[in-house]
C-alpha cells in the first residue's frame, strides 16, 4: 500500500525545487569514548594533536582556496572564520588542559572541550552567535578525523542523485556536495543566515531548514520528497498529480529567472507611475558588485559586526576607512547606508564584550554595548565612518535604539569626534546624515518624537517582530508567532511612516520583510518608498512593483490593517498577487 502524501512547513533558505528519494545523513549520534592515558603518555598525545591540527589547517586551506576558485570570495571567508578556530587559544589552552592534568586522549580531550564552547554558543540568544556552534563542530569533527584512520562522513556518496536529510550539515560538508549526485538538503537545524544556507544560495542547491528531528527516523531510503525551496514545504511521497505539478514549476523556474534577469535594467515603477528605492543589504564590500549586476540602486544596510566576528584582532580604525571608503567609491552616487556595529550582548568574546548577563537578547546590545560598555570601539568606528564619508553619499544607522536619550548622546560622541579630526587636520564630513533602526516597539511608537533628531528611519521588521510578539525568532517552539504580516506589526510600520512624513524624512524597511515578494506591495501600501532586501530577492520584488498601482497596493494595505489575524492580510497580498503577477505567487504556493 502506497504511503499517503503529507506535507510539512520548514524554512526556506535557498530557492529551488529537488525531487527524488532520500539519503539520511545524521551525525549528531556520534558519541566519543572517554579513554583515559597515564601521565607518561601525555607528552605523545599532545605531540598528536599538534600534528592533526597542522593536517587541519593544511586541509582548510586547500578548501577554502578551492572554493574561492569555484564559487565567490565572500563564501571562502567561512573557511577563514574556520581556520581562526585552529589559532584559538581559549580553545586549545582547554584541550592541552584536559590532556595534562584530567589524563583523557586528545580525541576525548578535543570532543570534551569542543562540547562545551558548542554549549555556550547554543545556549546565547544572538541567532548569528548560536550558529557559530555548528563551525566550532565542523573544524573539531575534522580534527578528530586526523588523530585517527576514521573517514569523515561522505555525505553525497550515493550511486544516484537523492535529497540529504540530516539533523545538520557543517559548512565543509556542504562544499564537498557534489551537485551532480545531490538534489537539494533538508535539515533540522540552522536558519537562513548560517553558513550552510549562504553556501548552499551560491551553489544553487534547493535547501530548507526546520523539519521535525523524529523525521530522520522515520524517513527511509525507498521514501521520496519534494523539498520547496521557495515555499520552505517539504513533501512526502508525493502523488503523481503533485509531482507533475512541481515538475511544471521546476520547468517554468529556468524560464522565469531568464526573464527576471533581462529586467535589471528596468526601474522599479509602479503601474501608475511611483518608483520605489530598491537597495541591498550587505555583509562586505566586494558583494556590492554582484548587487550592481543585479540591479541594485545603493546600500540600504551593511552589516558592520561581520568585520568584528570571527577575528583574532579588532579592525583598527585605519582598517575600517579603508572598507567603508571602498564601499562608497564603488557606490558613486548612490547612497550607502552603514549601521554602526551591532554586536549582541552575549558575543562570547571577552575582546569586545566584557561581562555575562542572564538575558543577552535583551541586555547590552547594539547601541548600548557602544554607548555604555565599547565606547572605545564606537569611537573608533564613527572616526573611520567620518573620514570614509567624503568619498560618497553616506548614511550612519544606529541599532537597538530606544530611548531619545542614545540618540542625543551619540549626536554628542559624533559632534566631539569631528572636532578632534578637523583639530588633526583630518579631511572629513561636517554634516553626517543620521538614522536610526527602527526595531523595538519603543522606538516605533516613539517615532514622532524621535524623527525631530534623525534624518531618516530604517525598519528592521526581524527584530521588530521578535520583541512585538515576545519571541525567539530562533527557538523552533514559538516559530509560529514569528508572523510579519500580524496586525500589530503593521500598525508600528505605519506609525513610523506617518511620523516620518509628518516631519519630511525618509522610511526604509532593511529586514527580511523587504526581500519576500509577496510583502512588497503590503509595504508599499504602508508608506514605504525603500526596500533594502538580500541580492537574490531584487529581481522577483521588482517584478511585483512593476506589476501592481500604487493605488491598489494602498487599498490592499488598508484592507490589511483591519485585518484580526496575520492568516487573514496573507491571503489578501496573495490574491493581489495572484492576479498581478502570477508567475511569482505560484513560487510561494
Amino acid at each position: 500500500m502506497a504511503e499517503t502524501e503529507r506535507t510539512i512547513q520548514a524554512i526556506a533558505v535557498s530557492p529551488g525545487v529537488a525531487i527524488g528519494r532520500i539519503l539520511r545523513v545524521d551525525r549528531s549520534g556520534r558519541d566519543v569514548e572517554i579513554r583515559r592515558i597515564a601521565e607518561a603518555e601525555v607528552p605523545d598525545e599532545l605531540a598528536r594533536l599538534k600534528v592533526a591540527i597542522d593536517l587541519t589547517r593544511r586541509q582548510l586551506t586547500r578548501l577554502r582556496d578551492d572554493v574561492r576558485d569555484k564559487l565567490r570570495s565572500a563564501d571562502a571567508e567561512i573557511f577563514d572564520a574556520h581556520l581562526l578556530l585552529l589559532e584559538d587559544k581559549m580553545l586549545l589552552g582547554d584541550v592541552e588542559k584536559r590532556i595534562s592534568r584530567d589524563l583523557l586522549c586528545a580525541k576525548s580531550a578535543l570532543h570534551g572541550s569542543a562540547d562545551h564552547f558548542a554549549k555556550v554558543f547554543e545556549g546565547m540568544a544572538d541567532e548569528y552567535l548560536r550558529e557559530r556552534a555548528v563551525d566550532l563542530r565542523d573544524v573539531v569533527v575534522r580534527i578528530a578525523d586526523n588523530l585517527t584512520p576514521e573517514k569523515a562522513v561522505q555525505a553525497n556518496n550515493t550511486g544516484d542523485r537523492r535529497i540529504i536529510i540530516a539533523n545538520t550539515l557543517t559548512p565543509s560538508e556542504t562544499v564537498r556536495l557534489d551537485k551532480k549526485r545531490v538534489l537539494g538538503f533538508a535539515v533540522v537545524t540552522g536558519s537562513a543566515t548560517s553558513h550552510t544556507a549562504i553556501l548552499a544560495r551560491s551553489m544553487q542547491i534547493p535547501a530548507i531548514v526546520g523539519i521535525p528531528a523524529e523525521l530522520l527516523e522515520t524517513l527511509g531510503a525507498t521514501d521520496r520528497i519534494i523539498v520547496d525551496g521557495y515555499s520552505g514545504k517539504l513533501i512526502i511521497n508525493p502523488d503523481d498529480r503533485t509531482e507533475e505539478a512541481y515538475q511544471t514549476k521546476i520547468r517554468s523556474t529556468g524560464k522565469l529567472i531568464e526573464e527576471l534577469a533581462g529586467e535589471r535594467d528596468l526601474l522599479p515603477v509602479t503601474r501608475d507611475g511611483f518608483e520605489v528605492e530598491l537597495a541591498v543589504n550587505l555583509e562586505s564590500a566586494e558583494q556590492y558588485e554582484d548587487a550592481c549586476k543585479a540591479g541594485a540602486h545603493g546600500v540600504g544596510l551593511f552589516r558592520t559586526e561581520f568585520l568584528f566576528m570571527d577575528r583574532l584582532h579588532i579592525p583598527d580604525e585605519e582598517e575600517q576607512f579603508q572598507i567603508y571608503k571602498k564601499l562608497l567609491i564603488a557606490a558613486g552616487d548612490a547612497p550607502v547606508t552603514i549601521r554602526t556595529m551591532d554586536v549582541g550582548g552575549d558575543k562570547f568574546n571577552d575582546t569586545i564584550y566584557q561581562s555575562v548577563e542572564n538575558n543577552p537578547f535583551l541586555g547590552l546590545r547594539g547601541i548600548r554595548l557602544a554607548l555604555y560598555e565599547r565606547r572605545d570601539l564606537f569611537d573608533i568606528q564613527i572616526r573611520a565612518l567620518l573620514r570614509a564619508g567624503v568619498y560618497g553619499n553616506l548614511r550612519v544607522m544606529l541599532p537597538m535604539v530606544s530611548s531619545i536619550r542614545e540618540i542625543l548622546y551619540s549626536k554628542r560622541i559624533i559632534a566631539e569626534l569631528q572636532q578632534k579630526l578637523e583639530a588633526e587636520g583630518k579631511e572629513h564630513v561636517k554634516r553626517l546624515t543620521l538614522g536610526i533602526m527602527v526595531e523595538t516597539p519603543a522606538a516605533a511608537m516613539m517615532a514622532d518624537n524621535i524623527a525631530d533628531l534623525v534624518d531618516f528611519f530604517s525598519i528592521g521588521t526581524n527584530d521588530l517582530v521578535q520583541y512585538t510578539m515576545a519571541i525567539d525568532r530562533g527557538n523552533e517552539r514559538v516559530a509560529y508567532l514569528y508572523q510579519p504580516s500580524h496586525p500589530a506589526i503593521l500598525r508600528l510600520i505605519r506609525n513610523v511612516v506617518e511620523a516620518a512624513r509628518a516631519r519630511n524624512i525618509y522610511v526604509c524597511v532593511c529586514g527580511q520583510m523587504a526581500s519576500e515578494a509577496i510583502f512588497a506591495p503590503l509595504l508599499l501600501g504602508l508608506g514605504v518608498a525603500e526596500l533594502s532586501l538580500a541580492p537574490s530577492a531584487l529581481a522577483a520584488v521588482r517584478r511585483v512593483i512593476r506589476s501592481i498601482s500604487l493605488h491598489e497596493a494602498e487599498t490592499a494595505a488598508e484592507k490589511a490593517l483591519r485585518c484580526s489575524h496575520s492568516g487573514e492580510t496573507i491571503d489578501i497580498f496573495h490574491e493581489l498577487l495572484t492576479r498581478r503577477a502570477p508567475e511569482i505567487a505560484g513560487f510561494l504556493d
